[in-house]
Order: structure tokens, then C-alpha cells, then sequence
């Protein structure tokens, strides 16, 4: 009987279906009674209406996990996924993100890094030393020139910095090889892996709304790894 229940109580469709057969029960084998025959009725009107919102609409338990973790979309590739981090970039008052090179973000939101750096908005960036043997090894997963990349990011930054702005570009280096994206702004969270044998940009990437609980998760770790000198250094203070 307990194993009845547990399937039960885990089964939505499957009580609602016996909540329905039950009704069936009462308004046939009660017909004669008004109160009994109505109940009866009421039971499989409610279980049908039920049945029929869960499979057209679905349980919302299927999105209890999402929704406590705050996962809004899933793309198929991290392209795609930057149209809408563009959107609310325009909004953030900070930036945050563990990458490699920020190709999409110097080549298109130049821009948008200008304004947010005029009105005194911090952008903190971590990178693979380009030199570092693990940044090799990543470069023939992906088949692609990264060192070169991040040099340009340091480049892109020094720049930036010079124009004397409020808001200022922070970039730190470290040398171990990271297996995900994290990309935190201030009213959304971007994160992604990094796969083998695949460009960034053509791997799955996820996106997080600040009130689940994916958003201080990464917002804690990508703190912990900037303020631990054992993790990463300064790319900036030469």
C-alpha cells in the first residue's frame, strides 16, 4: 500500500485519473442520491479539467528545478545566446566574466563598454595567461589562435582605461584551465562549457535570472577566484 501511495503522490495524471474513476463509482452507484451523484459528477469534471491543463500546459512541478535555479533559456549555441545578452547589457551596472579572449564583447559592444565606462559602471574580467601551457592545449581544442586574442583583450582594455573615465576595465590573469563560461552582469547570468574540439562560440550556453539560485552560485565563485592571489594576478599593473 505505502509503494500505491508513494506512486501516487509522484504521478499527478495517475491520481487524477483515480480521483476521476472514483467519481464514475459514486455518480453510478449513488444515482439515486442527488448529493452523492453530484459529487460524483463534480470529481471527474474537476480530474478531466485537470488532465487536460497538465497536458496541454504541463506540470508545473517539470519546472520546480528551472525555477528554483532561475534558468530562463538554453541556447544551442553561445552566438546565439548573445542577442539577448546585448539587451541587457545596456542595463547592467557591472560586469563580470570567466573567458578567454571577449572577442564578442570588444568587437560588438565597444560601444556600449564606452557608455558604461562614462558613467562609472566596473567591468572585471578574468583570462588565461596567454603564454600558459594551458591556454595551448585549449587552442588545439578549438582549433583556434587564443593567446593572440587575449593579448588584444589586454590591448582593448589599456585603451579603454586611458580615456580617463569614472568606471574602469579590471582584468586578472590565472593559468589553470577552465571548463565554463560565466558571463554575471548585474540583471543576468550567461554561463556555458567549454568542449572539446569546439569553437566557444558553437557550445550550449544557459541563461539565469538574478533571483534563482544560479545567479549568487556563480556570483560567489567568479568572487572567490578574483580575490585569491593563489588563483590569479593582475593583468594590468605593468
Amino acid at each position: 500500500m505505502n509503494i500505491v501511495f508513494k506512486l501516487i503522490r509522484k504521478n499527478k495524471s495517475l491520481a487524477l485519473i483515480l480521483i476521476a474513476v472514483l467519481g464514475l463509482f459514486l455518480s453510478s452507484r449513488f444515482r439515486d442520491s442527488t448529493i452523492m451523484s453530484g459529487i460524483g459528477i463534480s470529481l471527474v469534471s474537476s480530474s478531466l479539467m485537470s488532465l487536460l491543463l497538465i497536458f496541454f500546459i504541463g506540470d508545473e512541478d517539470d519546472y520546480k528545478a528551472a525555477k528554483e535555479w532561475g534558468l530562463e533559456c538554453v541556447y544551442k549555441t553561445r552566438g546565439a545566446m548573445n542577442d539577448s545578452c546585448d539587451d541587457y547589457m545596456s542595463k547592467a551596472r557591472f560586469i563580470k566574466a570567466i573567458a578567454f579572449g571577449y572577442k564578442s564583447l570588444r568587437d560588438g559592444q565597444d560601444a556600449r563598454v564606452n557608455q558604461m565606462l562614462k558613467e562609472g559602471r566596473s567591468i572585471k574580467l578574468i583570462t588565461m595567461k596567454p603564454d600558459c601551457p594551458n591556454l595551448k592545449e585549449r587552442e588545439k581544442d578549438e582549433q583556434q589562435d587564443i593567446s593572440t586574442s587575449v593579448k588584444q583583450l589586454i590591448e582593448w582594455a589599456q585603451r579603454l582605461n586611458s580615456c580617463g573615465y569614472p568606471g574602469k576595465i579590471e582584468i586578472r590573469y590565472h593559468d589553470h584551465l577552465p571548463s565554463y563560461f560565466v558571463f554575471i552582469m548585474s540583471n543576468r547570468l550567461y554561463t556555458g562549457p567549454y568542449e572539446y574540439k569546439k569553437q566557444s562560440q558553437q557550445t550550449i550556453s544557459f541563461e539565469y535570472n538574478t533571483i534563482g539560485g544560479a545567479y549568487d552560485y556563480y556570483d560567489e565563485y567568479f568572487e572567490r577566484l578574483w580575490n585569491d592571489p593563489e588563483f590569479c594576478e593582475d593583468a594590468l599593473a605593468n
